[in-house]
Order: structure tokens, then sequence, then C-alpha cells
């Protein structure tokens, strides 16, 4: 404390004058403080220290005795921990993801009225019309692409030629 006073005195004053004004509130409360340990130590203390020994002998006694058991338990410990702390991370991934798909419905919804609202009702609903009638040519191009396809692979499968079963015996190959 002599430092303090000798290196900085108005740190020093506003530390030894800082509870002067409360002083009425803090006597009670220190008072109280010092009177419920003066109670523990005199009648509780007396009650529960023969426990608290046990318990910690026991305790001691099991760590050396045992380092086994107390490594499992610490990995428990870990592992629950562990557990606890990827629940959580997990909880914040799913809601930041789920808010930035929420925000993103809520951006598509403002831009298509933004669109309606500039291009008008009716000129709207034909460029719905176009962007629907795009789809469906896709499609349909998509399932002649695919039937042509699977067309020239049946022929491929046609022309290869069947292999000769003779010499085969029951249950061999596939």
């Amino acid at each position: 404390m002599d430092l303090l006073e000798e290196s900085f005195p108005q740190l020093f004053y506003l530390y030894s004058t800082y509870y002067t004004p409360y002083a009425t509130y803090i006597h009670p409360l220190r008072r109280a403080l010092l009177l419920t340990q003066s109670y523990f130590y005199q009648y509780a203390f007396p009650t529960l220290y023969p426990f608290y020994a046990l318990t910690l002998r026991l305790l001691s006694s099991a760590l050396t005795e045992q380092p086994s058991l107390a490594s499992l338990a610490l990995l428990a410990i870990l592992l629950l921990v562990s557990l606890k702390l990827m629940d959580i991370l997990r909880r914040t991934i799913i809601s930041w993801i789920a808010f930035v798909i929420r925000m993103t419905m809520y951006a598509s919804v403002m831009l298509l009225g933004v669109w309606v609202y500039q291009r008008g009702l009716e000129q709207s609903l034909e460029d719905l019309g176009w962007i629907l009638g795009y789809f469906a040519g896709l499609g349909e191009q998509g399932q002649r692409m695919g039937h042509a396809k699977a067309a020239g692979r049946a022929n491929e499968a046609r022309r290869i030629p069947k292999g000769n079963h003779r010499g085969r015996t029951r249950g061999a190959g596939w």
C-alpha cells in the first residue's frame, strides 16, 4: 500500500475515500457477512467437518489407488462436455442457415413485388407465361433426348451376341 501511496497519490486518495459516501449501506452488509461466517465456524463447521474430511480422504485415496477410474471419469466428463459443445455448434449453424434461407425468401418476394410494380401486372403475367413456356419446352426437349438415348441403348443391347450356354454348371456366374 505504501508503494501505491508513493507512486500514485491521487489514486490512493480515491481508494481510501471511495466508500465513504456508501459506508452507511456497506457496514450493515459487512456486519451480516461477518456474523454469518462466525455462525458457520462456530456451529456448522464442527458438525460438517468430519463428513468433509472423510469425503476428501475417500476421494483422494480412490484417485491415488485407482488412477484408471479417475481417468475414465475424466474422459467421460470430457466426452459429455464436447458433445454439449458440438450440440451448441450444430444449433448455431442450423439457425444461421435458417436465417439465410428466410432472408433469401423475403428478398425474392420483395424483388418479385418490385418487378411486378415496375413492369405492370399485364406485362408481368406475359413474362411469366413466357418463362413457364420456356421451361416446358426444355422439359419436352429433355424427354425427347431421353427417349432417343434409351432407344439407342436398346439397339446396342440387341446387337450384343448371346453367349454360349453350353458347359455352364448350375449356379455358376452371376
